[in-house]
C-alpha cells in the first residue's frame, strides 16, 4: 500500500515473494485438516506426552486435561472454570484469528481502542465484567502485544475464567487465555489447506510433520490470508505468517524444543463509525451513527483510501527443555522471546473534520519460567505438587499524536468520500514518546491432594514482585519525566472436590487476583486509568476475589462433559473517581454474581456440541462518581450464549452456530443518559464432504442473517460486525 503524497508503507516485496513461494509450494494450508483420522494418529504421542493438550481421541470436540502444567487434575476434578476450545472446532468453523476463536465461550465482549487503534487484534476485551487486555498468553507465558493472533499454529485454547493470579501472574482478575501451540509429533504427515470467498476472501495454511530419526521431528505451519470485510467499505485484512519447530528427544525422558513463530500484517484499518452528538448541514444526530435516524450505512469508510495504513511484525522465539527423572519427578524449562512492532495512520471520524491517528508502538518480552512437578505420599495422602518460578523482562515504547490539518473534511455524514486527497504528506507523530519496563518475578506451588477415593483438596500460593520503570520525554522540550513503583504481592487459590461417582465431581473454589497501574487500562466501570503520572503510579493494585460453587460431569460413555457453576466476582480498591476531570482514588467495588453452563462432546455416534450459557448481573457498589451509583458494569452483557453442533451422515457433515450476546451499556452521562449496545444473535452454517482419505471440502458461512451489530466498541466510535459470509475450503491429508 503507498501513501498518496507520502513515502512507500507497503510491506517489503521480498518477503511476500518468499512467503508466497512457500505456501504455493505447500499448497496453502493446514487449519482445517483431517480431524478423526488426525486425532487417531496422534493418539499414541498425546499419551506419552506429560503437556498433551487433547484428549486421548475419545471426542475431538471433549478435552480432558490442560495443556498447562500448573492444572495437575482433570478438566472435571479442576475446582474452578475452565473451558478448552479444541482444534476441531477452530477448524470447521475457519476460525482465523483468536478473537474468532474466542466467540465459543460466553462472557467476553470486544473493543476497539482508543488513539490511532489503541490496541488491535485481539487484545482488547472484557471477560465477566472485567479488562482481560493483558491476560493472554502462549503456552502459559505471558503474550503482549497489539497484534493479531491467527490460529494456524494453534492446537487448542483454553480459557480459564475468575481471577487466576495463583496460576498466571498479575492481571488475570478476569481470568486468563492460554494459546496451545502445535509442537513436533513422531508421526509424519502433511495437512493442506486452500479457502476462496466472498468478499476477496483468501486463506491457505500447511501443516507439515517429518521425523528425521529417532526421537527427533521436525514441524512447519504457514499461512498467507488476504479479506476484505463484508458489508464494509475499502478495509482489508492481509497477513502471513511462518512457526517452524524442531524436537531433540521424543518419546524419551530428555526433550528439547525449538520453535519460532513469525507474523506480519499489511492492513487497510478502518476506525469505524462514530458516537455522539453531530450536526452536519442542519441535521443534528444525537445518539450516534448506530441509533441515528435515519440510520446511517454500517459499511461507510469515514477514512481516506490508500493512505490510512496499518503494519505489524510479531516474532515469538522459545526454548522448551523437559526432564522426567522418574514417573514422580520432573522439571521443564521454558525461554520465551516476544518482540511486536506496530506503525499505523488511521483516520477517525470526527465530524465534520476527519482526523488523523498516527502512533508507532512495541513491545518486548524475554520471559524464563521453570515447572517442577513432584508426586508423594504422606501417609494415606497423594500429592501432586506442583511448583515453579518465573522471571520477565517486558519494555513497551509507544509514541502517537492526532491533527486535523492535513486531512480534508467529510463531504457528507452519510457518503463521505474515502478518494478524498490529504493536504500534504504523511505526517511524523508529534507526541510525546514513552517507555515503560516491567520486570517481573514470580515464585509458585500448587498442590492437589487425594484425601481419599472421593474427596481431593487443591490448593496453590504465588508471590509476585512487579518493578516498573516508566520514561516520559517531551516531543518539544526533550525533558524527561521518570517514575518508579515496586508491588509484591500475594496471590492464592483453594479449592474442594467430591466425586460421589466416578464419572462426576462437586466442588467449592476460591481464588484472588491483583492488577497493578501499569496494566489497569479500561476497568470494569469504564473508568480509563489513563497514562502513568506521579500521583497514580504508586497506587496499590486492584484486588479481585473469586467465589465459585459447580459440578462437572463426563456422560454418553465418557463423550460428552457437562458443567455447571455459580460464581461471585468482587474487585476491591478498585479505581474510580468523581468526574473524568479528577485523578483516581481506589474506594471502589464492583460485584459480579453469575451462573456459566457449557457442554462439550458427542451424543450418540453422530452428533456433536459445543456451547456454553453465562448470565453475569454486574453491580458497582462503591463509588466516587453518582452517575455510577447502583449501575451495572459496561460492557457487561446479562445473556450471553454460544453454541455449534455438527451432525455425522456418511461422508457428509452438517454443522449449525448460534451466538447471542445481550444488550450492554457502553457509557452512561447525568445529562443523556446511559449508551446501550442492542443485543444480537448470529448464525453459521457448515457443510463438508469426504471426498476420500486425502482430500476434503468444506462450506462455511458466518452471519448468514447477515445482521447488522456493533463488534467493537471504542471511546467515540464503534467497529461494525461484518456481513455474511461464504467461503470454500479444500483440506488436504497426506
Amino acid at each position: 500500500m503507498t501513501s498518496v503524497a507520502g513515502p512507500q508503507v507497503a510491506a517489503n516485496p521480498t518477503s511476500r515473494r518468499l512467503v508466497a513461494i512457500a505456501v504455493s509450494l505447500a499448497l496453502g494450508a493446514a487449519a482445517a485438516p483431517r480431524l478423526a483420522r488426525a486425532q487417531e494418529a496422534e493418539t499414541k504421542e498425546k499419551e506419552l506426552s506429560k503437556i498433551s493438550v487433547e484428549a486421548d481421541a475419545v471426542d475431538p470436540y471433549k478435552v480432558d486435561q490442560s495443556a498447562s502444567r500448573k492444572y495437575a487434575a482433570p478438566l472435571r476434578d479442576t475446582p474452578a472454570t475452565l473451558t478448552v476450545i479444541p482444534r476441531a472446532v477452530i477448524q470447521e468453523q475457519g476460525a482465523a484469528s483468536l478473537r474468532d476463536v474466542m466467540r465459543n465461550t460466553p462472557g467476553i465482549t470486544f473493543q476497539a481502542g482508543e488513539g490511532g487503534g489503541g490496541l488491535p487484534g485481539d487484545q482488547n476485551f472484557t471477560m465477566r465484567g472485567f479488562s482481560a487486555r493483558n491476560s493472554l498468553y502462549i503456552d502459559g507465558v505471558r503474550d503482549s502485544g497489539a497484534y493479531t493472533r491467527d490460529s494456524f499454529n494453534l492446537d487448542q485454547v483454553e480459557v480459564a475464567k475468575g481471577p487466576t493470579a495463583a496460576v498466571g501472574g498479575r492481571s488475570t482478575s478476569a481470568g486468563a487465555i492460554n494459546q496451545v501451540s502445535k509442537t513436533p509429533k513422531s508421526g509424519a504427515f502433511q495437512d493442506f489447506t486452500l479457502g476462496l470467498g466472498t468478499d476477496q476472501y483468501k486463506r491457505t495454511t500447511a501443516d507439515i510433520n517429518q521425523p528425521i530419526g529417532d526421537g527427533r521431528s521436525l514441524r512447519l505451519n504457514a499461512m498467507y490470508y488476504d479479506t476484505d470485510i463484508a458489508n464494509r467499505d475499502v478495509i482489508e485484512d492481509k497477513r502471513w505468517g511462518i512457526a517452524p519447530s524442531f524436537a531433540l528427544g521424543l518419546d524419551t525422558p530428555t526433550r528439547l524444543t525449538l520453535s519460532y513463530l513469525y507474523l506480519e500484517e499489511d492492513n487497510v484499518p478502518g476506525y469505524g463509525l462514530p458516537w455522539g452528538s453531530y450536526t452536519q448541514n442542519g441535521v443534528v444526530y444525537p445518539t450516534g451513527a448506530f441509533n441515528a435516524n435515519p440510520p446511517v450505512d454500517q459499511s461507510i469508510f469515514y477514512g481516506l483510501k490508500d493512505y490510512d495504513f496499518e503494519d505489524i511484525k510479531s516474532q515469538v522465539g522459545t526454548v522448551q527443555f523437559e526432564h522426567d527423572f522418574s514417573d514422580t519427578f520432573d522439571v521443564q524449562n521454558i525461554t520465551r522471546y516476544l518482540d511486536t512492532d506496530r506503525d499505523s495512520a488511521i483516520t477517525a471520524p470526527r465530524p465534520p473534520n476527519r482526523q488523523l491517528q498516527r502512533r508507532k508502538m512495541s513491545f518486548e518480552n524475554i520471559t524464563n519460567q521453570t515447572n517442577v512437578g513432584i508426586k508423594f505420599d504422606t501417609g494415606s495422602f497423594v500429592h501432586n505438587v506442583k511448583t515453579g518460578f518465573e522471571y520477565s523482562h517486558e519494555v513497551t515504547n509507544s509514541a502517537n499524536s492526532s491533527q486535523t490539518t492535513n486531512q480534508p473534511q467529510l463531504t457528507g455524514f452519510f457518503n463521505p468520500n474515502p478518494n478524498d486527497r490529504p493536504f500534504g504528506p504523511m505526517p511524523g507523530i508529534t507526541g510525546d514518546p514513552s517507555e515503560s519496563q516491567v520486570d517481573t518475578v514470580g515464585v509458585y506451588a500448587f498442590d492437589t491432594v487425594a484425601v481419599s477415593k472421593r474427596w481431593s483438596v487443591n490448593g496453590g500460593v504465588r508471590w509476585d514482585n512487579t518493578d516498573v520503570d516508566y520514561q516520559l520525554t517531551s516531543f518539544t522540550s526533550g525533558a524527561v519525566t521518570k517514575l518508579k513503583s515496586d508491588d509484591s504481592l500475594l496471590s492464592w487459590q483453594a479449592g474442594v472436590v467430591y466425586k460421589p461417582i466416578e464419572i462426576a465431581s462437586v466442588y467449592l473454589g476460591t481464588s484472588t487476583s491483583f492488577d497493578p497501574t501499569v496494566d489497569a487500562g479500561t476497568t470494569g466501570a469504564g473508568l480509563s486509568a489513563g497514562p502513568l503520572t506521579a500521583n497514580n503510579i504508586n497506587f496499590d493494585p486492584e484486588k479481585s476475589r473469586n467465589y465459585e460453587i459447580g459440578t462437572k460431569w463426563d456422560l454418553a460413555g465418557g463423550k460428552l462433559a457437562v458443567t455447571g457453576a455459580l460464581f461471585r466476582t468482587e474487585k476491591t480498591n478498585a479505581r474510580t473517581r468523581t468526574s473524568t476531570n479528577d485523578p483516581f482514588i481506589l474506594t471502589g467495588k464492583q460485584v459480579i454474581d453469575g451462573v456459566e453452563l457449557s457442554a462439550s462432546g458427542s451424543i450418540g455416534e453422530r452428533f456433536s456440541v459445543f456451547g456454553g450459557y453465562a448470565f453475569l448481573d454486574s453491580s458497582i457498589d462503591k463509588t466516587a462518581n453518582p452517575i455510577e451509583a447502583d449501575q451495572v458494569l459496561l460492557l457487561t452483557p446479562k445473556h450471553s450464549f454460544n453454541a455449534w453442533t455438527t451432525y455425522q451422515l456418511g461422508d457428509l457433515t452438517l454443522g449449525v452456530g448460534a451466538q447471542f450476546l445481550d444488550n450492554v451499556t457502553r457509557s452512561r452521562a447525568l445529562a443523556t443518559g446511559n449508551v446501550v449496545l442492542p443485543s444480537y444473535w448470529l448464525f453459521d452454517a457448515m457443510a463438508s464432504y469426504h471426498v476420500s482419505d486425502k482430500l476434503t471440502v468444506r462450506l462455511n458461512g458466518t452471519n448468514v442473517g447477515d445482521k447488522e451489530y456493533v463488534d467493537r466498541v471504542g471511546g467515540g466510535h464503534y467497529i461494525p460486525g461484518p456481513g455474511r459470509t461464504a467461503v470454500l475450503t479444500a483440506i488436504f491429508a497426506f
